[in-house]
C-alpha cells in the first residue's frame, strides 16, 4: 500500500514538472527545477554578438569591450564595459514581461529595452534585440 502511494506520488510529480517546467525558450533545456529568476541571477560575461541585417549576418564581438554583467536578486543590475585602461559602468533595473520570454532592462535614466531570451540554462545566456531590421545576439556565459 505505502509502496503503490509512494509510486503514484512519483509519477503524479514527473507529470507536474513536465507540464511546468518546459522551457520556452529556443535553445533553452527540456527541463529545469530552477525558475527563469534563479537562472538569470548571476555574473555574466559577454562572449559573443551578431548582428544581422536582412541576410546579412557578421559577427561583431571585436566592436564591444570586455563586458561583464552583474544581474542582481533585487531586479538591479550593473554592467562593466572595459576596454584598455577605461571601465565604464550602466547600472539600472531589470525584469521579465508576463510570460518570462523577454526580459526588460532599464538603464538609469533612459527608457527599457526589451531583449527577446533565446537560451537561459544556469550558466548560458543568449537573448536578442531587435531594432528595426536589424538584430544584435548576445551570447554570455558565467564569469567564473
Amino acid at each position: 500500500m505505502i509502496k503503490s502511494t509512494i509510486t503514484k506520488l512519483g509519477f503524479l510529480f514527473l507529470v507536474a514538472i513536465s507540464f511546468t517546467a518546459c522551457d520556452k525558450y529556443e535553445e533553452g533545456a527540456n527541463y529545469s527545477l530552477l525558475t527563469a529568476k534563479m537562472r538569470i541571477v548571476n555574473h555574466w560575461k559577454l562572449d559573443k554578438v551578431t548582428i544581422t541585417n536582412g541576410n546579412t549576418s557578421y559577427d561583431a564581438t571585436n566592436l564591444y569591450p570586455n563586458t561583464i554583467m552583474k544581474v542582481k536578486k533585487d531586479n538591479t543590475y550593473e554592467t562593466i564595459y572595459t576596454a584598455g585602461n577605461i571601465t565604464t559602468n550602466e547600472t539600472g533595473a531589470w525584469d521579465f514581461n508576463d510570460d518570462k520570454t523577454q526580459v526588460i532592462i532599464t538603464e538609469t535614466g533612459e527608457n527599457p529595452d526589451s531583449y527577446n531570451i533565446i537560451k537561459l540554462k544556469n550558466k548560458e545566456l543568449k537573448v536578442e534585440y531587435v531594432d528595426g531590421n536589424t538584430t544584435y545576439t548576445y551570447e554570455y556565459s558565467e564569469d567564473e
